[in-house]
């Protein structure tokens, strides 16, 4: 991740805060639901989309190749929003 990332629930969602490392100014903020703020865990961990999908398998007990394709999908929104 490129800048510092908090998670806080909220009844249905989370709200994520993204911050500047250095200067800890907020930068963007947005929701997500449980199984997209499970995906953004995992890529803070420093994880590639492919173990993200893997781990995300067998956390929801889903195919691979289904949980892959919204894997890679929410790796291309974090890019688009400078966060991958």
């Amino acid at each position: 991740m490129k800048h510092k990332i908090e998670m806080a629930p909220l009844a249905d969602y989370y709200v994520v805060a993204v911050k500047d490392i250095i200067s800890g100014e907020l930068i963007d903020s947005f929701t997500l639901n449980d199984s997209a703020a499970d995906m953004l865990r995992l890529f803070c961990e420093d994880k590639t989309p492919e173990m993200v999908a893997t781990e995300m398998a067998q956390m929801y007990e889903a195919p691979v190749e289904i949980v892959s394709k919204d894997v890679m999908a929410f790796a291309e929104r974090l890019k688009q929003k400078g966060l991958l």
